[in-house]
């Protein structure tokens, strides 16, 4: 069993406007402040920024990631940007701005072009730039973990660059930060984070140490999303989801995720349908699929979401636990099919090939094969 944690968490409310303190204690002086222009625009960044002058931090603001990440935008930002002065990179947004902001890390260091450090274990040494992120939303993940997720738009998918050397130094995670953040949004990143939680626990990796941040995770979200879908400003449901997103990556950096998150990779490429979205849209179906082999499981995950009594068995999964889940994220907006995203039959065979070839199947507690893949792609048509 191994179990890293690199990243120093802290967490409160108001947390983030103590930034510039916590990047002092690390011994930095210069920072590029990496957000979306969208956050500068609506106050969200103000905290931080008033945070670092307060603290003498020297800082530039660059509000450019207001995408998902590309290889052409990580690449134009670290030729355009002056990184060679920065000793740390503060991330302010989702999980694009922090990706980008584990990536620039690593180009400002080792050069090239962030495609070429994709797969595992490719970055050559611990990162010189401090990396501090804080989310505005509550899914990613990806102010703990080892990895970024980046759109290979020539090969119209997902890729990962992964290595514990990639994980911030600070996470900071502060609930008043996504007070901000519409229902949909909400939603997507609560059902990312679901899905984390979900698929950590199933993994073929998963230990007596991952498994309670898995299963806290999974109750926190569940029992917090539904509540701030409805309204925005409930800043105790925003907390639960924001310590269960985080949980839930602490557990899938150990364990990792297995074939929802290995078909994201193609079906979010090929549609460029929000990410969160589409893990609502297929966690239900590939949790269905996996229990085949571990109904025990699958019973500890349908009792953390609330739908069966703790003296429950395996023979009380059923058709019905999975129906609920999907109507558990009907119920924050998440509906629809493949179809609505202009899915093609001819899709197929790239999916089938795109998802066998994710490093991600192979945690999977069942080894997926292509006929597996299509049919569950074809019950989200």
């Amino acid at each position: 069993m191994r179990f890293d944690l690199p990243t120093s968490w802290r967490h409160g409310r108001g947390l983030a406007a103590k930034t510039g303190d916590i990047i002092k204690e690390l011994g930095c002086k210069q920072s590029l402040l990496l957000t979306d222009a969208a956050l500068i625009r609506a106050g969200v960044v103000a905290p931080v920024v008033g945070s670092l002058a307060a603290a003498g931090i020297e800082y530039t603001i660059c509000g450019e990631v207001t995408q998902e990440p590309t290889v052409a935008l990580v690449d134009d930002l670290a030729a355009k940007l002056d990184l060679t002065h920065c000793d740390s990179i503060v991330a302010v947004g989702g999980g694009s701005v922090i990706d980008v902001a584990k990536s620039l890390a690593a180009l400002a260091q080792f050069g090239g072009s962030i495609g070429d450090y994709a797969g595992i274990n490719r970055i050559p040494a611990p990162l010189t730039r401090k990396v501090i992120a804080i989310p505005t939303t509550a899914g990613t993940g990806s102010e703990v973990t080892d990895g970024s997720a980046l759109i290979d738009e020539a090969a119209q998918t997902k890729f990962l660059v992964l290595s514990t050397l990639l994980c911030p130094t600070v996470a900071i995670t502060d609930p008043e930060m996504t007070l901000s953040l519409p229902p949909s949004v909400t939603a997507h990143s609560g059902a990312d984070a679901l899905t984390h939680a979900i698929e950590s626990y199933l993994s073929r990796d998963a230990s007596i140490a991952t498994e309670p941040f898995s299963l806290k995770a999974i109750a926190l979200i569940a029992q917090g999303l539904p509540r701030v879908y409805r309204n925005g400003k409930d800043l105790a449901a925003r907390e639960q989801v924001q310590i269960g997103a985080t949980m839930a990556m602490i557990a899938g950096m150990n364990a990792h995720m297995g074939l929802c998150h290995a078909l994201l990779m193609p079906i979010c490429g090929l549609y460029h349908m929000p990410h969160g979205r589409a893990c609502g849209m297929t966690i239900p179906y590939v949790l269905e699929f996996n229990a085949r082999t571990c109904k025990d499981k699958a019973v500890d995950i349908f009792m953390a979401l609330g739908f069966l009594d703790p003296d429950s068995g395996s023979e009380a999964v059923s058709e019905s636990c999975y129906a609920r889940l999907r109507d558990f994220f009907a119920g924050i907006g998440i509906t629809g099919s493949l179809c609505d995203y202009n899915y093609h039959a001819e899709d197929m065979p790239v999916i089938v090939r795109e998802t066998l070839a994710s490093v991600q199947c192979r945690y999977n507690p069942i080894v997926p094969t292509g006929d597996d893949i299509t049919r569950i792609v074809k019950r989200m048509i």
